[in-house]
């Protein structure tokens, strides 16, 4: 074989067990810095935060152990089995992260001058090439296990994977909730309900995809030697459309779960001292002769 998902499988748990010690520090500062979020009246945000993150950090301690798992492997089969699941984990678990942080940057009041704004850009914008890696995974899985040619099941991957990520994208673009208006108070309650609930929904996901992974995984692990000496269409299909798919699903879900301020409104320039934007200072000599023109007249 011209590459060994059992080599691999060290350098992705040790990546896996750095992220989950990131994480645990994370939830960490959290819990000890209450009062100063507290003070910025982030006490959901934080709250929020914590789920996305104990459900991610459970995630990545379940793909540090199988890895080590894979590692100790003999078979390349099984180990391609393995790898393409704990890689649904691990991808699930690195987005439900990146939003958690989103949460965290609102809890501590970080928030202004755009710095959300970009946030979330950069957290859709690496969901969207999480997809991509994800159908690429799976795609591969197949090509190496399988003889023959699989252009039907690869073609019809990709058209899952662009309309995972238009899904993404509507819900991060115009299917938004506002945890806080311009001003900085607290968002609609209404609003504040849909987002806790979508924030509970991408946890439990996170959640069940983990632990999804971690009995499947297992399950291909206990299975005998004479079971991959040629790998079975029955297993090698479903395992690598569940591992896009459901992982798919879960990403979608924590897009949605993206917190998001509003933004504030432009201040339009009046004769009553308001601050004019530089364009308009440009422009005040003329304005101010103009002004007084029509005040002597």
């Amino acid at each position: 074989m011209d590459w060994n998902p059992i080599v691999a499988a060290q350098s992705t748990s040790t990546f896996a067990g750095l992220f989950t010690g990131f994480v645990f520090a994370s939830i960490i500062v959290i819990l000890t810095n209450r009062e100063k979020i507290d003070s910025h009246n982030g006490g959901a945000e934080a709250g929020m935060a914590l789920q996305l993150l104990l459900s991610a950090f459970f995630g990545l301690a379940i793909v540090a152990y199988l890895d080590g798992v894979v590692r100790g492997e003999q078979v390349c089969r099984r180990a391609q089995t393995e790898s393409v699941i704990n890689g649904a984990a691990l991808a699930v678990s690195a987005v439900i992260v990146m939003v958690a942080l989103s949460w965290v940057v609102l809890a501590f009041d970080r928030h202004h001058d755009g710095v959300l704004t970009f946030f979330r850009r950069v957290v859709v914008f690496a969901s969207l090439f999480v997809i991509l890696m994800l159908v690429v995974s799976s795609n591969g899985f197949l090509d190496g296990t399988l003889p023959g040619s699989h252009a039907h099941s690869n073609k019809a991957m990709y058209a899952v994977g662009i309309a995972g990520m238009v899904i993404a994208l509507v819900h991060a673009r115009w299917r938004r909730l506002y945890a806080r208006s311009a001003k900085g108070a607290q968002g609609a309650s209404e609003d504040i309900k849909r987002i806790t609930r979508r924030v509970k929904i991408a946890a439990w996901g996170s959640l069940t995809l983990c632990g999804s992974a971690a009995a499947a995984s297992s399950w291909a692990a206990g299975r005998s030697l004479s079971h991959w000496e040629s790998m079975p269409k029955a297993v090698a299909y479903p395992a690598a459309w569940l591992a896009l798919v459901f992982p798919i699903g879960v990403i979608v879900l924590a897009v949605r779960a993206l917190a998001h301020v509003e933004k504030e409104p432009r201040r339009a320039a009046t004769g009553s001292g308001t601050p004019m934007s530089p364009p308009q200072q440009r422009q005040g000599p003329g304005e101010a002769s103009v002004s007084g023109s029509s005040g002597a007249g």
